[in-house]
């Protein structure tokens, strides 16, 4: 008889797992020895080895890879064959079970903390304005009725539409889309932590950041940063390429300076693209690794949904650690007229740049307009801090099922 046989005329199909099994897992290993038979099982991300004096009755028909249960000495059930081979996925269970413990860590930080814990949609009329980011679309239609709709880039719009509803101390872990993405640091869909803490600024989201790091590396048994530090784009500028950056730098400045420090700026359009080249070659690739840095203080036209300090630079932050950028923040911006223009300006750099343009969110426009407090929030990459802590180079390491 052939194992086909066998699975066709004798074998009860898929049977549900015996209440009485001793054992169970995948079949690692099938070693026959006489009429002797040892299994190596793996399960659990460990190995089971079962033997047998007599073999059982036929598990001659077993192969490495099925799924089986052990009942006793003189059974064995075969639970699922394995009729192809499983796909080239990674299960860490030990990695797996920190991540857990790390998602329930941060919740833990913020309910200890007092914070607000919200849900904020997955469809979004829009999905944020970011010039630079591609984004998914689907189409909500309801009888007649059609509406485009978008993944969030991120959940902000509507968490500070939820300051302006009288919230004031508000987190959300929330799942964000991205097209287009896909490196050892960036996936499309990634979870994000936003915060926000109303009538504040950003001295204190900067303690938040610093407090939540210390207590989930704690939580992990994994080591902090050795040293915490705040320093600004101009005090960098000024020590990586020896260049004073003033918030009224031209375009034409920074091209210059790239030129002089061999930064490859051919694809540069805009004066962002400059910053943003010079930034990641010449500062950010060598910023300490075993430092939290506070990268704060940047060129107006890096300010987005941020103020504008009275000296004119943009008061946010971004933080680093392990070579890692985990966290951008804002001192919000709440000037209803500003962000307005803010946000289509930004429109317009995404149609020039080919990219799909968005409808603004009317309704966070009314709620500016009805009034949303000063506050300090931040946006910070799930995945990322996860990364640093475990010392992990790659995203895709810490997902079961990553885009490739």
């Amino acid at each position: 008889m052939t194992r086909k046989d066998y699975l066709n005329l004798i074998w009860k199909s898929y049977p549900a797992m015996p209440s009485d099994a001793q054992a169970a897992g995948r079949i690692y290993k099938i070693e026959k020895d006489g009429e002797s038979l040892k299994l190596t099982l793996s399960r659990d991300n460990k190995i089971h080895k079962i033997e047998f004096a007599k073999a059982p009755e036929h598990s001659e028909f077993l192969l490495e890879g099925d799924l089986v249960a052990v009942v006793s000495a003189t059974q064995i059930v075969l639970l699922a064959p394995q009729k192809s081979p499983l796909p080239k996925r990674i299960f860490n269970k030990d990695l797996l079970a920190s991540w857990s413990e790390y998602l329930q860590g941060i919740k833990d930080f913020f309910t200890q903390e007092e914070f607000l814990e919200l849900k904020t949609p997955s469809l979004v009329t829009c999905p944020g304005t970011e010039p630079s980011l591609d984004v998914f679309s689907t189409v909500l239609q309801v009888g007649s009725r059609k509406e485009k709709l978008y993944l969030p880039t991120s959940p902000e719009l509507h968490l500070k539409k939820a300051l302006a509803l009288g919230a004031e101390k508000i987190f959300e872990i929330a799942p964000c889309y991205r097209n287009g993405e896909i490196t050892e640091r960036h996936q499309p869909e990634f979870l994000m932590l936003e915060w926000y803490r109303a009538y504040d600024n950003l001295s204190t989201i900067k303690k938040d950041v610093e407090k939540l790091v210390v207590y989930l590396a704690k939580k992990l048994k994994v080591e902090a940063p050795k040293k915490v530090r705040s320093v600004s784009i101009a005090e960098l500028f000024k020590h990586y390429c020896d260049f004073d950056l003033k918030p009224d730098t031209t375009k034409e400045e920074l091209k210059s300076l790239a030129e002089k420090l061999g930064v490859d700026v051919r694809s540069a359009e805009s004066i962002d693209d400059y910053f943003f080249l010079i930034f990641m070659e010449k500062i950010e690739s060598v910023l300490p690794a075993d430092e939290l840095i506070f990268v704060e203080k940047y060129p107006p036209y890096q300010a987005a949904l941020a103020r504008l300090t009275e000296d004119g630079w943009g008061d946010r932050f971004e933080v680093y650690w392990k070579g890692l950028e985990l966290a951008n923040a804002f001192h919000e911006l709440n000037d209803p007229g500003i962000q307005r223009l803010r946000s289509n300006e930004d429109l317009e750099k995404k149609k020039d740049m080919g990219k799909e343009v968005v409808n603004l969110d009317e309704e966070f426009f009314q709620c500016l307009e009805a009034g949303m407090p000063p506050s300090g929030g931040i946006a910070l990459g799930v995945e990322r801090l996860f990364m640093a802590l475990q010392n992990r180079p790659q995203i895709s390491e810490i997902k079961v099922f990553p885009k490739a």
